[in-house]
């Protein structure tokens, strides 16, 4: 996004742009490394189906990480994310494609600070499901603060 976001531009019921992402078991392999989660069932085929999956699986934060992504191109500079919460339904796989999609719930002022509340989905349309569902608050600047 260019330029600044306002809270007084921003609706409810708008939509946020998409963020499309393909996971792969390297990029999977390179988040792990990143965050220090070297969780077996996340790189290791065979370890993964002893444990009773079908294979490696994407790491839950990764997905959580693509949310924050989202809604952090949304917001922009000098936007902020004030919280994340996410709630995982279904698996996604190495080889998959997930969208990112959000929606504006509500607009308030808390305080001094005018608060933008986002429903928030990760669809995986490999396989056509729901992989998440979250929420998030973004702080925004007021036009009538400049």
């Amino acid at each position: 996004m260019s330029g600044t976001l306002y809270f007084e531009d921003v609706s409810e019921d708008v939509d946020l742009p998409e963020l499309v992402k393909t996971l792969d078991s390297v990029s999977m392999m390179m988040y792990g490394a990143a965050t220090w989660d070297f969780m077996r069932v996340h790189y290791d085929a065979d370890h993964a189906r002893e444990k009773g999956f079908v294979g490696p699986f994407v790491d839950g934060q990764m997905e959580g990480a693509f949310l924050a992504q989202l809604v952090i191109n949304w917001v922009g500079d000098p936007g902020s994310l004030r919280s994340l919460g996410i709630k995982y339904r279904n698996f996604v796989y190495p080889g998959d494609t997930v969208v990112c999609k959000g929606k504006v719930q509500r607009k308030f002022i808390d305080k001094t600070d005018a608060l933008v509340e986002c429903e928030l989905v990760v669809e995986n349309t490999t396989r056509q499901e729901i992989a998440s569902l979250g929420s998030a608050v973004v702080v925004l600047q007021r036009r009538s603060s400049l």
